[in-house]
């Protein structure tokens, strides 16, 4: 019986699969699907990031976690709910290659503190008061672009993204 399932299953799959090319014709995937973060823009006085959003504990505990470059001006926008604005969220660079600076932001998008971060380390890095947003960004990229305590970013999550718990 169990060998029967097995199988009804594996027709199945082979039959939707087929169905599934069938209804493609000529534009048949040519690889896997690879899912594409959403991106922001993270402007400052002196630059703009090109960032990408993570706004779920999924996506902030991963972020940019065993990727061997960043482009430049490109980084990661964290984004927290409202309600939780962290006084405590550490970071680290525990399995990500590349060395970064974070900027800490309040609820007006002041940044609060910049701190660099080493690759691959476990050193701890903590926003100065309670902020709601981090950006990350490679190593002196604030530095390089005028941006220190008190510059305030501008941008606007898009429609649909809500950070989460």
């Amino acid at each position: 019986m169990f060998t029967i399932r097995i199988q009804r299953g594996l027709v199945v799959a082979a039959v939707t699969t087929a169905a599934l090319v069938a209804a493609c014709g000529d534009k048949a995937p040519l690889g896997p699907v690879v899912t594409v973060p959403p991106t922001i823009a993270v402007t400052f006085s002196g630059g703009v990031l090109t960032a990408e959003i993570a706004a779920t504990p999924t996506q902030r505990d991963t972020g940019l976690m065993n990727r061997p470059s960043l482009g430049a001006d490109r980084g990661m926008l964290f984004a927290y709910p409202y309600t939780q604005q962290p006084e405590f969220e550490a970071y680290w660079m525990q399995n990500t290659l590349i060395p970064l600076s974070i900027a800490f932001l309040d609820s007006t998008k002041k940044v609060i503190n910049i701190e660099d971060m080493q690759a691959n380390t476990t050193t701890l890095h903590y926003a100065k008061a309670r902020f709601l947003y981090a950006v990350e960004a490679n190593l002196g990229w604030f530095a390089s672009h005028g941006v220190t305590a008190g510059a305030v970013a501008s941008f606007t999550l898009p429609a649909g993204i809500t950070p989460t718990h």
